[in-house]
């Protein structure tokens, strides 16, 4: 058979997908014609399409060797070496080949596109995203009908938090091509982030109609569905996820989610250990230690209890530390250092070790992360306050204390009928939630109208700029603590200065629950899974008073709720 039979046969076996007989009849057509340019640009092909990007690339460059350098077929080339360097991981070695591309005047738009694409994979935290969006505009510049191109450039709007533009662009790609179920999840996506959630629904569900069994599209249904307090419709979805892939950990995760939610402990705790497993899942940092299982005998063992997530989350959870302690285990706690003061006021504090997170730990016989500790405990809706002493579990530094009441009493002296009510408006800025769950410092001036005798002190060491600046010019009753807080010990020990803590959902709310304290808690539309439905009180902190959103992003009228509480509430003198 003579070489361009061979090929040709060779060819019709790789359209076939019949991959093992093409690279037979390449073998043997290079044996006898190592020269042949075709035939190893075909094998490089061939190796391509069976995820041999290695082999191909090697078969690419060797045909490059033998082709005219400014040819077509030198340019289809070095566009496909490019993407066998982007599948091995040599993402550097492919932008730079693009670049080359386009500075020798080979401006295609498909080059643009590749550009970006391994400019991005440069750096996954999104370092590059600024470098990479000119090129999907020059993309888009010569060929504006590519919706692949404008679904990648909304990815890159998302990720910097611009949501209206990422809105258009995927709008544009559905424009190009509306039979796609990812593009559809995609712009659902986009209206979720933007709390447009019914928008959010209606394009979830155009994604199941042409694909029924996208899982995302089913999870992300949920977590919409969940962000309107549709739970159990939301549990629906989750469910038909797992359906379809029982593995899914978004899936897992999110059903424990809204099992919490409507307190369905003793469901939903084994569901949510999935939590370390998925897309964004933190690492399980002491995953080399065996994991205690709540079944085997503590008595004489070391147990490393180490914090995960927020700070609130281990303040909430530190409850727990009691319990390990009477099983009998030599407990080596380990937290921020931000909450390592704070931690000496466990009541079992003497007998166990404390521990900043990036310190070296002592030998252990096992390992649990805090939010792991309810489920060992077997712990429901009803067992929640059982085993702590009394409303609180967590207790101030005396000397602290006495420290912050001179100086908080040189601000606003202690008198009958004056009432110190703490103020924390904000939580951390980098939390997803965080635009939700904060209120601008403002909108709590009218508090001041609920009765005479208020002074108002702000507790939060990183007040943000408008927050700040309102509060320098607010009035006489108003005091910033929040220079002098240096950790959660001095948080706690100005707490026990206050007669309350008024505060949206974060640390500070979890901290004077843990003390016993008075605390009123904001509350969003949709609130994080720990404070439940419908109700007003916490189980998990008996000195806590919840005031809800009725409708989401709706704050007036729990300023408005807060203000009548204070307006009747009887303060200890």
């Amino acid at each position: 058979m003579n070489p361009h039979a061979t090929l040709q046969l060779a060819l019709d076996h790789f359209d076939l997908q019949d991959y093992a007989a093409a690279e037979q009849s390449l073998f043997a057509l290079l044996e006898q014609h190592p020269q042949h340019k075709d035939a190893l640009h075909l094998l490089g092909s061939v190796a391509a399409a069976q995820g041999r990007f290695e082999e191909a690339a090697l078969a690419w460059q060797q045909a490059l060797r033998l082709v005219e350098p400014d040819s077509e077929e030198a340019l289809a080339l070095r566009y496909r070496l490019g993407r066998a360097f982007y599948e091995q991981g040599r993402f550097e070695d492919a932008f730079l080949l693009y670049r080359d591309l386009i500075e020798a005047g080979h401006q295609q738009a498909e080059f643009f596109v590749a550009a970006a694409a391994a400019l991005q994979a440069m750096s996954p935290s999104g370092k590059n995203d600024a470098q990479a969006l000119p090129l999907l505009e020059e993309a888009l510049q010569r060929n504006p009908e590519q919706a692949d191109t404008w679904h990648r450039k909304a990815l890159l709007h998302e990720r910097a938090g611009q949501w209206e533009a990422a809105r258009d662009c995927i709008h544009q790609a559905l424009r190009l091509n509306d039979q796609s179920a990812q593009l559809w999840l995609a712009a659902g996506l986009i209206e979720h982030a933007l709390g447009a959630y019914e928008e959010a629904l209606r394009y979830y569900d155009q994604a199941l109609i042409l694909s029924p069994e996208l899982v995302d599209a089913h999870v992300s249904r949920g977590t919409t569905l969940a962000r309107l307090r549709d739970h159990e419709e939301a549990i629906d979805s989750y469910r038909r996820a797992l359906r379809i892939d029982a593995g899914d950990a978004d899936a897992h995760v999110n059903l424990a989610l809204s099992l919490l939610a409507l307190g369905r402990l003793e469901e939903a705790l084994p569901l949510y250990e999935w939590r370390w497993e998925g897309r964004g899942a933190d690492p399980y940092r002491h995953a080399t230690i065996p994991a205690w299982n709540g079944g085997s005998s503590l008595q004489g063992k070391r147990l490393l209890l180490w914090a995960e997530q927020g700070q609130g989350d281990t303040i909430q959870f530190s409850r727990y530390v009691l319990q390990m302690v009477g099983a009998g285990a030599e407990v080596v706690l380990e937290v921020p250092a931000s909450l390592l003061r704070l931690m000496q006021g466990l009541p079992c504090a003497a007998s166990i070790r404390l521990v900043a997170m990036g310190q070296a730990l002592p030998e252990v016989d096992f390992q649990l992360p805090l939010m792991s500790l309810p489920l060992v405990c077997n712990t429901s809706l009803a067992s929640i306050p059982e085993g702590f002493p009394g409303a609180s579990y967590l207790a101030p530094e005396a000397g602290l204390c006495s420290q912050w009441e001179t100086r908080i009493a040189a601000l606003a002296p202690r008198a009958a009928g004056r009432v110190r009510v703490g103020v924390v408006c904000s939580g951390n800025a980098g939390n997803v939630n965080d635009a939700r769950r904060s209120i601008a410092l403002e909108r709590f001036a009218t508090l001041e109208q609920a009765r005479g005798g208020l002074d108002f002190f702000v507790l939060q060491p990183d007040l943000r700029d408008a927050d700040a600046q309102w509060l320098r010019q607010a009035g006489p009753h108003w005091h910033e603590l929040g220079a002098d807080i240096g950790d959660f010990a001095d948080t706690a020990a100005a707490l026990s200065c206050m007669d309350l803590l008024i505060s949206v959902d974060t640390a500070a709310a979890h901290l004077a629950g843990a003390l016993g304290r008075p605390v009123w808690v904001a509350l969003p539309h949709a609130p994080d899974w720990r404070w439940f439905l419908q109700r007003h009180d916490s189980p998990w902190y008996p000195t806590a008073r919840l005031f809800r959103q009725q409708q989401a992003g709706a704050w007036d009228d729990v300023i408005r709720m807060l203000r009548a509480a204070l307006a009747i509430e009887q303060f200890k003198a």
